[in-house]
């Protein structure tokens, strides 16, 4: 059974993509989609030998050695792009998947990336977007208390900056009830920063989070 992030990261794959997941730990999200049949292809991609080598074990536990293929990585420094059509980056910081995608050796034009960022999630859409990437959909997983972001961005070439509500609340369908506790979350920090430092421009952002989240409530008849 995968978590719920994972799950939620499955789901944005293609049909019938061929995938690279990386940072794979156990490989449970490779061996899912196998099994279920959603791919093409996988590849399960780790930095250090011990995670890769459980990835391994996990593998050969379900009979799939030789079908899903390791390699040891920085990252996607040694992952080759040839038919590789959708990349995973789940479990991670955002500056390390940031990381990550800066550092890739081959250019991103032509896949589809899968994000799943613990931390810093604004920092990475404001990234994307930055060096032209578009969030195509974003959805909300929850693990007990822990509400997480899960997107899929891909390479337009079309540079902006994102306003404080698309970096804060991403492409979230606010209607869902996750997705706006995960919003009101990342307002709180907002809000948080605004009491810590009053500078004007985190008190401009507050002030256009709050604005969105109150259409949503009235729509709910939470006021």
């Amino acid at each position: 059974m995968l978590q719920a992030r994972l799950r939620a990261c499955a789901d944005l794959i293609r049909p019938g993509a061929h995938v690279c997941d990386v940072g794979t730990d156990h490989a449970l999200l490779p061996v899912f989609l196998y099994r279920q049949g959603i791919v093409g292809d996988v590849i399960a991609a780790d930095i250090a030998q011990g995670p890769l080598a459980a990835a391994e074990a996990t593998i050969a536990r379900y009979g799939l050695s030789g079908r899903i293929h390791t390699i040891l990585s920085d990252g996607l420094q040694a992952v080759p792009p040839e038919g590789l059509t959708d990349i995973v980056i789940a479990g991670m910081g955002g500056e390390t998947i940031i990381h990550i995608l800066e550092t890739c050796p081959w250019s991103l034009a032509g896949k589809s990336l899968i994000l799943q960022p613990m931390t810093k999630a604004p920092d990475l859409r404001e990234w994307l977007y930055a060096h032209g990437f578009a969030i195509e959909r974003e959805v909300c997983a929850r693990e007990g208390k822990f509400l997480y972001a899960v997107m899929r961005a891909v390479y337009t070439g079309e540079k902006l900056l994102p306003g404080a509500v698309l970096r804060h609340f991403g492409r979230l369908d606010l209607t869902d009830a996750d997705c706006l506790a995960y919003a009101e979350r990342q307002y709180l920090r907002v809000c948080k920063a605004r009491d810590g430092s009053g500078d004007a421009a985190i008190i401009a952002e507050a002030q256009a989070l709050s604005a969105v989240l109150e259409v949503y409530h009235e729509d709910r008849g939470d006021l």
